[in-house]
């Protein structure tokens, strides 16, 4: 098992954050979020390791009842020799509150048994890091788009 642990700040207060988080991440029925995530890290022009893969994201429960964890997991989209991720997806506050930062941790197994794992460790593993970069860059930037709505909403009715 390979382990990814990623972080990304957005301005946003960690209060408002979980709560603008819960309503970017989970339709009104309750169900699951699922998107398609497109992956191009860069790397040496010639070689393209684009992919793209299917993330969904679900609530978890925290047993401290301190975070609102989501679980996340994506995988190949359309299938194919690459790993399938499973992890926690959580919203902290930051040193001063008015930052947050989501944090994205889980692991995979590399495919194609000691292929696959020695692939992880010369470019796969960086690959999986990219993608969840990716991954927490969006939901980041969705996150930041609804703060901005709601707070133009504010000064709008003032």
């Amino acid at each position: 098992m390979t382990s990814i642990s990623e972080r990304h700040f957005v301005p946003c207060p960690y209060g408002l954050a979980k709560q603008f988080l819960t309503d970017e991440l989970f339709p009104s029925d309750g169900g699951q979020l699922e998107w398609i995530l497109h992956v191009a890290p860069p790397v040496p022009k010639g070689i393209d390791v684009s992919k793209d893969v299917d993330v969904s994201v679900s609530r978890a429960i925290d047993p401290m009842h301190f975070d609102e964890p989501w679980n996340v997991c994506w995988q190949p989209h359309g299938g194919g020799p690459f790993p399938t991720f499973s992890g926690t997806l959580t919203v902290r506050a930051d040193e001063d509150w008015n930052v947050s930062a989501l944090e994205l941790a889980g692991t995979y197994e590399p495919p194609l048994g000691p292929a696959g794992k020695a692939f992880d460790m010369l470019l796969g593993a960086r690959l999986a890091t990219l993608t969840a970069k990716a991954l927490l860059s969006q939901i980041g930037d969705r996150l930041i788009a609804h703060y901005h709505s709601e707070e133009a909403a504010k000064r709008a009715s003032s």
